[in-house]
């Protein structure tokens, strides 16, 4: 692949990021509708994709380059999820307690919506193993790996309700997490493409299809997670974002792109509490069974994103990267000491 092709498909990916970030926004505030309504229901079949999405990103990323140095890759990386974590945590125990606690931050998830960022980081530790593995798999060995974890994931814990049991743990083979991360690999290899004719309609039908599950009483048991619907609006929204971004240059455009993309890390951390600031001083409150919420939904959406933007920008740049490129500093330091000492060693 030339400079240029590949070019166009980071731009592609950074929109996605994007486009992923401001859904996940609105999968959290949509949480004040009425949970029982079809326009819930809609939105769920738009947004919820887009949280698997975020795995899919990081997996077609990280597992389709290959790892050559692992003591880099764990500090390179590790690094960048645990830094900003810690950081833009703190920022949460001191608004609500005026207290911090790095001890609450590594017993787990403190906040409510970290869960994914601790499931990044255990991914990323596998990550050079997993490589291993599926890089000696032919694409239609992987497709039928992602079948058999769609089976374990999904299809076993849906049948009890048809009558049927099976007795097969579904927690090896059935992780929802690791198949979406896997699932980001296996579209950097198949390369698969349809036409818009195609490829709008079956979204729209994937996004109905979903608001039904959440409403039949077989379905809706893990529906937004390891499901068709899932997995059906994570292949849509990546090859509707490939396809309209296929045909530009890398410009001022892909650039503003890509500046706002390496920010939705720090939007996705910091866009709870800013959610919660709103919510607990009645800022642009939803109703919810109004019609109102048709437009409020997503403007309030994309302020939360706004405000989440700029102060990720703040921490990101003048603190987290910062603290990043030290530590990365003294990585690169210390490795070449070690270097050198091997050197002399191997000398003598």
């Amino acid at each position: 692949m030339n400079m240029a092709a590949t070019e166009k498909r980071n731009s592609a990916l950074d929109w996605l990021r994007i486009f992923c970030c401001y859904c996940i926004i609105m999968l959290h505030v949509s949480g004040h509708l009425n949970l029982n309504s079809n326009f819930w229901r809609l939105v769920q079949g738009i947004v919820r994709p887009a949280l698997w999405c975020f795995l899919v990103l990081s997996g077609y990323f990280i597992l389709s380059r290959p790892i050559k140095d692992w003591k880099k890759f764990y500090f390179t990386h590790l690094i960048h999820l645990i830094v900003p974590l810690v950081l833009y945590v703190f920022v949460y125990q001191f608004y609500y307690s005026r207290k911090v606690s790095l001890l609450a931050i590594i017993a787990g998830d403190p906040i409510g919506h970290l869960w994914f960022v601790y499931s990044l980081i255990v991914l990323y530790i596998m990550a050079p193993f997993l490589q291993k593995m599926l890089m000696n798999l032919s694409n239609a060995q992987l497709t039928g790996l992602l079948i058999l974890m769609f089976f374990f994931g999904r299809v076993i814990r849906i049948i009890p309700a048809l009558g049927l049991s099976i007795g097969l743990p579904v927690t090896i083979l059935g992780d929802c997490a690791l198949f979406f991360f896997i699932m980001g690999y296996w579209l950097s290899r198949v390369k698969l493409s349809l036409s818009y004719k195609f490829l709008i309609p079956i979204g729209i039908v994937n996004i109905l299809y979903t608001a039904y599950t959440l409403s039949n009483p077989i379905l809706v048991n893990g529906a937004a997670e390891l499901a068709l619907g899932m997995i059906g609006g994570c292949i849509i929204y990546y090859l509707l974002f490939v396809k309209i971004f296929a045909g530009g240059g890398y410009n001022g455009f892909s650039r503003v792109a890509a500046f706002i993309s390496r920010r939705t890390y720090g939007i996705y951390l910091i866009h709870m509490l800013i959610f919660q600031y709103f919510t607990a001083n009645g800022i642009m409150a939803l109703n919810p069974d109004s019609y109102s919420n048709i437009w409020i939904l997503p403007l309030k959406c994309l302020i939360i994103f706004g405000i989440g933007l700029i102060m990720a920008i703040i921490m990101d740049l003048i603190i987290c990267e910062p603290i990043q490129k030290l530590c990365n500093y003294i990585y690169e330091k210390i490795s070449l000491q070690f270097e050198r000492q091997r050197s002399i060693s191997a000398d003598n």
